[in-house]
């Protein structure tokens, strides 16, 4: 788990190690092992306010034993009379070893209070319904500790904690038993700039229904309509130090609503849905912590298992964290840094993804004012901030960094190493002022993808090894008792902090499904007419009455009586734009470039989709449980129930999204877990094969270096033939031939006005035979010259000029192995410079690169030792 904890400050120092040079991460930049803590609890860097002192009896004008009053120490018969008579202020309980039976308990106002077991002791509870075992409301300095909470039966034993001034604790409690109703494991608020609540040694590992732990916000007044700026009452400090919360079926630790200071230290949060961490507010610290998502069978809900979340908030700092995502049922990014998050800074962290997970997803930042109740006023930063983070694994596909409209953010010393097929490094899209420097990325796919980008790169490597988390399990160290901080839990939340707002008003019954969880809005009281399952919710409204829901994902479903009225995140909705109720899923097939037929089948209903979300044409047909039509550059879409048994496409490809998630239409298997793409039986040797279409008007000819035949997906006229490892015809009108192929494609040739495609990527004649700058070029035709080992490919964008400079400390002339040779590509001594426009430009170079600007959209491949053999 967490080792001790390095000292940071926690803005923006970097903590590299000089002995690598700034390109690899070393472990020492890590780990601050001797008294690191402890300085930083001397100094105030890194996270604030987390030392408090031990129970003292000094501190209390009255202790108590509670066995020596009376008390049952054997759990036969409840406590609560004899515990009530001394919840009083300035009062010290202590529990000695044994078994206590206690009843739901709940009181206000006390102030400098403490029951503590200091050897230990269990409850028993006696909840005769209840689901709530300790409620301590405006709570004035009230310290528990040393519990473990047993419990049979399906109920919960969740503690509510709203602190209002003093240090607040809860310490080495441990729940162990699962606990069977949707309460969760603690609820918690903290109100006051100087109140503290901390949680230390919280053990909720056994999981839930619920979340783990929900933080209440500050709001004042009623929650706000969306797109409402909260008022908020003055917040204090929340901590926990080396707490456990695993396998909640909600969410784990649910931190984002919290406006004041958040500490996260040390801990394992592991399998639990939606989030293992979530943070918000004016500064938040997670430092030290553990994060696992290995298990997605740990909650049946299997939503979105996301690693640390940043919802919302002005700044959050990640440090020296390990985070191994290596098998999810879904999940948005090990680390994600949301649309209404400020300031994210990630050091010193270590990230594993096997599965296709982003190992740092920052979203572009949404334009305020918004609703986030941690946030009265707009964040000054919406920058990311990475130094010394590493991102290794076997994730195939998609990329391992991906950043959106994130101006100013700065990289350095990230080390990427992924070695699952087609995975890119740095995927940045319309980032002004970017820098990237002193990295390594190791990848099987781009190293950098750039899009209508304003940065600036230096010192980056394409080779070596990175460091992998370690879950060693061991507690964060650091000066002090118990940390300071605040935790604040009601017992009906009735506030949801999910992504969208539904509200139903008017006189009458209603019901809808999303493709993502569903909680109580907060706005309305849900009454016994009214339920939640899931991902589907009905009731009724009366009188004019209203409900109100937060649900995650889109709008599947919808129906409603006629003097219902829904909006969803403020706007009217119709219920003719949606599916029926008894279909609640919803798959999209959005045209990309040209045309693309499409069947599949479901094991359920099946029939249009929702307006909003696609339209059904006459080349569209529905047939019992099977689907039929065809896109070029619209959407269609379906509403079905159950399960998607098979898909494929019949011609060309587009993009397939059920319930809102982009899916690989391969893996919509049917039951027997085989899949079809339409191109027959792909097991074994037969994924070797290439699939070649020509579309447009005009005669081709090429060459493969195995066998061709007939692709299946277009009609060869006579026109058209195939002679062993050649074929040759022409298309017109924009038909499309295709054919399927052994081996690599050796030449091409074709008319002007055809397209060539391969596995649905373009090919460029004038590149088909030679080399894209990636792999071994091999063969006597490639230019080898020792004093130029290196090779940098620049890929240019279809679409519009980019320009570049790029400088290094040997030698760099220009080459026509991965590119071509232009008069505006220009060299002067070890620097150049040039543009690309559709096409690429590649140099030879030795040295290691200092400089690299590029203000446009390109694709950058660097191949060290590229010339040695």
């Amino acid at each position: 788990m967490a080792r001790e904890l390095a000292v940071n400050k926690a803005e923006e120092k970097s903590t590299t190690d000089g002995d690598n040079d700034g390109l690899l991460l070393g472990r020492r930049s890590y780990l601050q092992m001797a008294g690191a803590a402890a300085a930083a609890v001397a100094t105030g860097a890194g996270a604030s306010g987390v030392a408090t002192a031990a129970v003292s009896e000094n501190n209390y004008d009255t202790v108590v034993n509670i066995a020596d009053e009376g008390a049952d120490t054997s759990g036969g018969s409840a406590i609560n009379s004899i515990l009530e008579e001394h919840l009083n202020d300035n009062t010290l309980v202590k529990f000695p070893e044994g078994t206590y039976r206690l009843s739901p308990l709940s009181v206000d106002g006390l102030e400098n209070f403490a029951m503590v077991a200091p050897n230990g002791a269990t409850i028993a509870p006696d909840h005769s319904g209840a689901d709530t075992l300790l409620y301590f409301d405006e709570a004035r300095g009230v310290h528990v500790e040393g519990f473990d909470v047993e419990q049979s039966g399906s109920t919960s034993s969740r503690v509510i904690f709203r602190a209002e001034a003093g240090t607040n604790v809860l310490k080495n409690w441990r729940l162990l038993d699962r606990q069977d109703e949707d309460a969760g494991g603690a609820y918690m608020q903290c109100k006051g700039s100087d109140t503290k609540l901390t949680f230390e040694n919280v053990d909720f590992s056994k999981g839930g229904e619920g979340m783990a732990v929900w933080i209440r916000p500050t709001i004042v007044g009623d929650y706000p309509d969306s797109g409402e700026v909260p008022e908020l009452d003055p917040a204090g400090t929340i901590n926990f130090i080396n707490c456990e919360m695993n396998a909640w079926d909600r969410e784990g630790l649910y931190a984002s609503a919290h406006a004041g200071k958040l500490n996260v230290i040390g801990g394992r949060y592991a399998n639990n849905n939606l989030a293992q961490v979530r943070t918000g507010g004016e500064h938040a610290v997670v430092k030290g912590v553990e994060i696992v998502c290995d298990d997605p069978s740990a909650t049946p809900r299997e939503l979105n298992m996301r690693g640390i979340w940043m919802k919302e908030g002005h700044l959050t700092v990640i440090e020296d964290c390990d985070i191994l995502m290596s098998d999810v049922s879904s999940s948005s990014g090990a680390v994600k840094h949301d649309t209404e998050a400020g300031k994210m800074i990630v050091r010193n962290t270590r990230i594993q993804t096997d599965t296709d997970v982003k190992g740092i997803k920052s979203k572009p930042p949404k334009d305020w004012p918004y609703r986030a109740p941690s946030m009265d006023s707009e964040p000054e930063s919406r920058e990311l901030v990475v130094e010394n983070v590493s991102i290794t694994g076997s994730a195939d596909g998609d990329t391992a960094f991906y950043i959106v409209s994130r101006d100013g953010s700065s990289v350095s010393n990230l080390c990427i190493h992924q070695t699952g097929s087609d995975r890119d490094g740095i995927e940045a899209k319309r980032v002004n002022n970017f820098t990237l420097r002193d990295s390594t990325i190791d990848v099987t796919g781009d190293t950098t993808l750039f899009d209508s980008m304003d940065a600036a790169t230096a010192n980056i490597t394409r080779s070596g090894s990175c460091p992998a988390p370690e879950l060693d399990g061991k507690p964060a160290e650091y000066d002090g008792d118990s940390g300071r901080g605040d935790n604040d839990t009601d017992s009906d939340p009735n506030e949801s902090e999910l992504s969208n707002y539904l509200e139903v008003t008017g006189d009458g019954e209603y019901s809808f499904a999303t493709s993502g969880e569903i909680a109580n809005g907060g706005k309305a009281n849900l009454d016994k007419e009214d339920t939640i399952d899931a991902q589907t919710a009905s009731g009724e409204v009366a009188g004019g009455g209203a409900d109100s829901y937060g649900f995650e994902g889109e709008l599947n479903a919808l129906e409603h009586a006629d003097d219902v009225t829904v909006t969803v995140n403020g706007e009217t909705v119709d219920q003719s734009d949606y599916s029926s109720i008894s279909r609640p899923n919803v798959v999209q097939i959005r045209g990309d470039d040209g045309l693309a037929s499409y069947e599949f089948t479901v094991d359920g209903e099946l029939d249009v989709g929702p307006t909003s979300a696609g339209s059904i044409n006459e080349e569209d047909n529905i047939l019992g449980a099977t689907a039929e039509g065809a896109v070029a550059g619209g959407s269609d879409a379906y509403s079905f129930s159950g399960s998607i048994t098979q898909f494929r496409f019949t011609e060309g490809s587009a993009t397939v999204l059920v319930n809102g998630e982009e899916v690989d239409p391969s893996e919509l298997s049917s039951d027997d877990g085989s899949s079809d793409d339409g191109r027959g039986d792909t097991d074994g040797d037969a994924d070797s094969s290439k699939h070649l279409e020509v579309t447009g008007d005009g005669e081709y000819t090429f060459t493969a270096s195995g066998e061709i035949t007939d692709g299946g997906e277009a009609n060869l006229d006579k026109e058209d033939a195939i002679d062993a490892q050649t074929a040759s015809g022409a298309v017109a009108g924009g038909g499309t031939d295709s054919y399927d192929f052994e081996g690599e494609l050796e030449t091409l040739e074709h008319g002007e006005d055809i397209v060539v495609t391969v596995d649905g990527e373009e090919v460029d004649p004038a590149e088909v035979g030679s080399d894209d700058g990636r792999g071994d070029t091999g063969g006597d035709d490639v230019e080898r010259d020792s004093d130029y080992p290196h090779l940098l490919v620049i890929n240019g964008p279809e679409d519009g000029v980019t320009n570049y400079v790029v400088s290094v400390t040997g030698d760099i002339k220009k080459t026509d192995i991965a590119g071509s040779i232009n008069p505006e590509d220009e060299v002067d001594g070890n620097k150049a410079s040039g543009a690309v426009a559709g096409g690429k430009d590649a140099y030879l170079f030795s040295g290691d690169i200092t400089q690299f600007n590029l203000s446009g959209s390109a694709s950058v491949d660097l191949q060290k030792e590229y010339q040695q053999e």
